[in-house]
């Protein structure tokens, strides 16, 4: 086996995350250069995915889907990975598993799988498994084999870091440029563990709805199990999820929204993967008069109508609250739908409520 293909495939993998589209020709690359068939990135926790080649995606998705990842022996291996081992069949199945394990004799058969190789690489506070294929006819990987793949390991440490880099620096100019729109928003994974928030959403934590252990807890039972729901939701839908309202003691609701990342920022295998926007539900504002009386050339008389018409009051009530007369409100009305090019009340409403 020659180091150049493994020297190149392993700088492909760093590639890949930086731009995640290059991960299937990346782990390809990997698998071709351990004379296998391709090569796979798992996660211990299915919910998170898994990053194959083109060639291997149709196996590992009956691996995950038709339940052959609880019967699979070498996830004996799990906690030899976390220490940092790299391990081959031979480490983790016996001859008797080979001989007997449906795994071997019914789902790798079929697959066109035979022999296997992994290493672990950490992102962050998360935990994974690069494996390598090799198909029907092909060796056992051996102990040179494992010699060889760990000399990918300060590289696969590289990549760790990579990621949990990119992500982050993502993730953080989302928030700012959420931030600077002066929009509360908190970035989480798909099982709810939060990533990061910014400081418009931490001015609005308390008691009512906080964060904690990287968790967001709310206090209203009912609001708590929407939540829970609409993020299982937001994952589940390939675009944006559905709205949750949180009571709060003696202060304006909230109002969160869910939604998928953009692509360019989201990577669910590897972290984050939805967005909750946050605001009050306060009462409707009152429009500013004198940026009316500009914008308009509406007198000051007109200007109070409107802004009263824009804060949701009808004609009778703006009427009632400035002392004037039915006719009086009316005739401001009919001066302020000309000169804002409106015609109904509704259509000025909507024109004005923007204005604050």
């Amino acid at each position: 086996m020659k180091t150049q293909p493994l020297a190149l495939a392993a700088s492909a993998l760093c590639e890949a995350a930086i731009e995640p589209s290059r991960w299937s020709d990346a782990l390809g690359q990997l698998g071709a250069a351990m004379d296998g068939i391709g090569a796979c990135i798992l996660s211990p926790n299915p919910k998170l995915g898994w990053l194959v080649n083109r060639d291997l995606a149709e196996p590992f998705e009956a691996y995950f889907k038709d339940g052959w990842e609880a019967l699979d022996p070498r996830r004996r291996g799990l906690s030899r990975l976390r220490q940092g081992q790299v391990l081959i069949d031979d480490d983790v199945v016996t001859p008797d598993d080979i001989r007997t394990s449906p795994f071997f004799n019914e789902l790798l058969p079929q697959a066109g799988f035979t022999w296997w190789m992994g290493a672990d690489f950490h992102s962050g506070e998360n935990f994974y498994c690069l494996a390598v294929q090799r198909g029907t006819g092909g060796k056992k990987f051996t102990t040179d084999d494992k010699a060889t793949f760990e000399g990918l390991q300060p590289t696969l440490s590289h990549l760790g870091r990579l990621l949990d880099g990119m992500q982050k620096e993502t993730i953080s100019a989302t928030l700012s440029a959420l931030e600077s729109l002066s929009h509360a928003a908190v970035c989480m994974t798909d099982d709810g563990r939060i990533l990061d928030w910014n400081m418009n959403a931490e001015k609005l934590l308390d008691r009512d709805f906080d964060i904690r252990n990287r968790r967001i807890v709310i206090e209203d039972k009912r609001a708590a199990a929407q939540f829970a729901s609409a993020l299982q939701t937001c994952v589940d839908m390939v675009h944006d999820g559905g709205f949750v309202i949180v009571p709060r003691i003696n202060k304006h609701s909230l109002l969160l929204r869910f939604s998928k990342l953009h692509p360019v920022v989201r990577c669910s295998f590897f972290g984050a993967s939805i967005l909750v926007s946050i605001r009050e539900i306060a009462p409707p504002a009152i429009a500013d008069r004198t940026i009316l009386m500009q914008t308009f050339d509406l007198t000051q008389a007109e200007a109070h109508v409107a802004s009263l018409l824009a804060s949701g009051r009808s004609l009778d009530d703006a009427a009632k609250l400035l002392a004037i007369s039915k006719d009086t409100a009316r005739s401001h009305l009919k001066a302020i739908f000309a000169k804002t090019g409106t015609h109904r009340q509704g259509e000025l409403v909507a024109l004005l409520s923007g204005i604050r």
